[in-house]
């Protein structure tokens, strides 16, 4: 079952600044636990309304946020092939969109080499947004992978 956000802050009295956050033993691995629900809860809702938009702006999004590493370099078929789409046609608008509203910018090498990169710099919530992803968000081709995984241990 679900924890509610409320309900987490009453809990561990979060909100009461009378009071201090004391966490010891059982309570700080309750504490973690119920943090880590959380967030997984609200990787769910990135993931749902990633799929509502018909542009993919936010899947893509996701994508260039779950590939991101310190040292590892995104282009526009990783994300492609991340989200599971096999034409990446199908994202061009997507990319377009997301850079002109500057949640990424886009270097492009090649012609068909463009290497993808979240703004960060502009958007500092993005940070938060890709710790969260890469945590906690399963991209598609990783749930098609797990599926085939399971299909062959049977």
């Amino acid at each position: 079952m679900s924890q509610s956000y409320k309900d987490f802050l009453e809990k561990y009295k979060i909100d009461d600044f009378k009071t201090n956050l004391k966490l010891s033993g059982h309570t700080k691995i309750d504490f973690y636990n119920d943090i880590d629900k959380l967030l997984k809860s609200m990787s769910t809702i990135f993931d749902k309304l990633a799929t509502i938009g018909t542009m993919r702006g936010a899947q893509v999004l996701m994508a260039v946020a779950k590939l991101t590493g310190p040292d590892e370099v995104v282009n526009k078929t990783d994300v492609k092939n991340c989200l599971n789409i096999d034409r990446l046609e199908k994202l061009r608008s997507a990319f377009e969109y997301l850079e002109k509203a500057k949640y990424i910018t886009i270097e492009e090498k090649t012609e068909k080499f463009h290497i993808v990169k979240l703004n960060e710099e502009d958007n500092p919530d993005l940070r938060v947004l890709r710790e969260i992803v890469q945590k906690y968000w399963k991209s598609p081709r990783e749930e098609v992978e797990q599926a085939q995984k399971w299909s062959e241990e049977r």
